[in-house]
Parts: C-alpha cells; sequence; structure tokens
C-alpha cells in the first residue's frame, strides 16, 4: 500500500488473470468492464457460480465476491446501475449504507479553498454519475448533503449554479504559461496563513501556495502502528553528547540512525588504534582523522562521545528543510561543538528569530 507502482502492478495481474481465465469459460459474455480489481459483468443465472469458481481458482491470494442485481439495481463504484424496462442503463450517485455521510466540515479549521474544492468535487460526481435523476432531484442532494456538514446554504447555491453555468468549452481554455512555476506549503493558521498567502502571491507571481493543517487526526488518537526503533529512524537531526564536559556534537542522517553511528564509531575505533601503535613522529598524521567537529572535538581535547546516549532532535522527509532545520539547532545550541561554518548558509531571518527566542 502506498507504493507508486502499486496500481500498475495491480492492473497488469488483473489484465493477466481475466486473460487466462475468460479461455477457460465457454459461455458468451455479452460485456465485461473493470476498474483495478471491480468488475461487471452480464451472466446467464445459472452460470454466476461456475465463473466465481473459475476466477477463485486462479490464485488462492486472489478471491472474489460476487453481487447481484436486485430490483434491477446493481451498486458499481460510486454509481448504482438501473436497468430499465426498455433494457437500457441509467446511473445514479451511490454512497454504501453504511457511509456516515460526513465530509470536510464547514467549520473545520481547514482553508477555505479546501472546503470550496470539496464541496466543488462533491457536486460535480452527483451531477455527473446522475443520469436518472431531474436537476432538481441533484440539487436536493446536493443541499441536504452539504447542509448536514454545515456548509451555508447561500454559498451551496452559489457553488451549484457555478457548476450548472460553466461552459466546459473554457474550463481548460487557460492562456499558456510562461514562467516556471514554484510550488511551496504553508501550515494553515486562520487569518495569518491567509494574509501570507496574499502578500506571497502579490509579490511573487510564480509562486503557487498549498496549505497543509496542524490540527489532525494523529493529534487526537494514538498511534495505530508500532513506532519505529530510536536506532532505525532516518531524515533526523541528532546531538551526542561528550563525557567529559558539557559540550554535544549535532549531525544530520538520511541513512537509519543505526548506520551514522556506526560510522562515527568506526572513525573512533580507528584512531584508538592508530593512536596505540603509532609512534609520536607518526602522530603528526592525526589530521586525516579530524573529518567532523565530533572527531576534532575528541583528538584536540582527549575527550570521547558517549554514542549509546545520541538523542534525536528533529525530522522531515525533505532534504532542504533538514539541513535549514541542522543549520538552526546548532545555532541556538552554545554549547555545540559543530564549526560555526555549519551555519553560513543560514538566511538571516532564521538567525534573527533564533536569537529572539533565545533571549
Amino acid at each position: 500500500m502506498g507504493n507508486p507502482l502499486s496500481p500498475a502492478l495491480a492492473d497488469l495481474v488483473m489484465e493477466t488473470l481475466l486473460d487466462d481465465v475468460l479461455k477457460t469459460i465457454n459461455i458468451p459474455i455479452p460485456f465485461l468492464k473493470k476498474y483495478v480489481d471491480d468488475l461487471i459483468t452480464a451472466l446467464p443465472a445459472n452460470e454466476i457460480d461456475h465463473v466465481k469458481s473459475a476466477l477463485n481458482a486462479y490464485n488462492p491470494h486472489i478471491q472474489f465476491t460476487c453481487e447481484i442485481e436486485s430490483n434491477n439495481r446493481l451498486p458499481y463504484l460510486d454509481m448504482v446501475l438501473i436497468r430499465t424496462d426498455e433494457q437500457r442503463i441509467l446511473t445514479d450517485w451511490y454512497k454504501k449504507p453504511v457511509a456516515s455521510g460526513r465530509i470536510l466540515n464547514f467549520l473545520s479549521l481547514h482553508p477555505l479553498t479546501q472546503k470550496l474544492n470539496t464541496a466543488m468535487g462533491f457536486i460535480a460526481r452527483v451531477f455527473r454519475l446522475s443520469t436518472y435523476k431531474t436537476e432538481n432531484q441533484k440539487k436536493l442532494t446536493v443541499r441536504e448533503y452539504l447542509r448536514n456538514n454545515n456548509y451555508p446554504s447561500t454559498l451551496v447555491n452559489r457553488l451549484i449554479n457555478r457548476f450548472v453555468n460553466q461552459n466546459p468549452s473554457t474550463v481548460n481554455d487557460r492562456p499558456p504559461e510562461s514562467e516556471q512555476k514554484v510550488y511551496r506549503s504553508l501550515h494553515h493558521v486562520d487569518v495569518l496563513t491567509p494574509a501570507l498567502a496574499r502578500i506571497v502571491q502579490r509579490n511573487h507571481k510564480n509562486v503557487r501556495l498549498g496549505f497543509k493543517c496542524t490540527k489532525t487526526n494523529a493529534i487526537l488518537f494514538s498511534k495505530l502502528k508500532d513506532p519505529t526503533p530510536l536506532l532505525s529512524k532516518r531524515n533526523i537531526i541528532y546531538r551526542i553528547p561528550c563525557t567529559e564536559c558539557d559540550s554535544s556534537y549535532i549531525g544530520l542522517t538520511t541513512q537509519q540512525l543505526k548506520q551514522r553511528l556506526s560510522g562515527h564509531r568506526s572513525l573512533i575505533k580507528r584512531y584508538n588504534e592508530f593512536k596505540s601503535s603509532s609512534s609520536e613522529r607518526e602522530t603528526s598524521n592525526v589530521d586525516e582523522f579530524k573529518k567532523t567537529a565530533l572527531m576534532v572535538h575528541a583528538i584536540d581535547n582527549g575527550h570521547s562521545f558517549d554514542l549509546s546516549k545520541t538523542t534525536i532532535l528533529d525530522h522531515d522527509n525533505r532534504l532542504q528543510a533538514l539541513q535549514i532545520l541542522e543549520m538552526c539547532h546548532i545555532f541556538s545550541d552554545v554549547s555545540t561543538i559543530n564549526f560555526r561554518t555549519d551555519t553560513n548558509n543560514l538566511n538571516a531571518a532564521y538567525s534573527g528569530v533564533l536569537h529572539s527566542l533565545s533571549h
């Protein structure tokens, strides 16, 4: 789940499965439509079990269930297919009986654009998937659903009219964009974020902003997955304390922490072996071990570091953000032994804020 290759592999598996199974079924099938692993077809009533058994026999890990039309109706995806007496197929928007009827609530702490897009997406589904209802019936469905999620009636009516009156030929009729767009995200804070967005868009026409919420379900509910062990975490900022003084080393790694600590441990071990086996004249080559600020502090002061007491300061899956976080932590920690040049690329805006916070 979540792998970008999964949809293509699932489609490939289903195509292969259907090609092989259909060769073994010696009955005419008027039509067979597929959306990933959801199939819809028409079969003689006495052949349903035979076809289902043939599909389930292909692979024990791929098992199908079967739903038969009832009262000339059959749910499929987000629609219910309705077979008329004239043998025509009409469609209607469909929700499962167990559906709660909840969508993004208008009173939630989300950007207004997300709420409007949610409402417009729902309106589009109801209108485009329903060929069975009249336009007034579709509007009634939309109004009831959105009002249950606290969308104002005037806003709902305006969005419905916008969708109904839009000209399909001009929806995508936009002039080509000559300037390359830059996309950035901001945490949504009511009132503050929209104001910042207006300033950015007024001064930087090529910037497109997206908004993400800080109030999420993860804050309210316990973690459903087992936590990642400390040594298995990656894309992190970490701190290693010195055992002889109050200093510490701050580092960044995109590898698992245990791999990065293994590199530190290996370098320390090689230096200790070199020191115990080298003559006084050969110790002049000690500079080759000063690859990090940690080793410089250890060699120059004769101190050691307790790798078992390593702690994680921050994490981010974006390398650029991770590099900024590392510089912020080094800048704001007066006891760190990191080189001061490690913060040379820190923007003055960050420096000013961190300086103010430290005082």
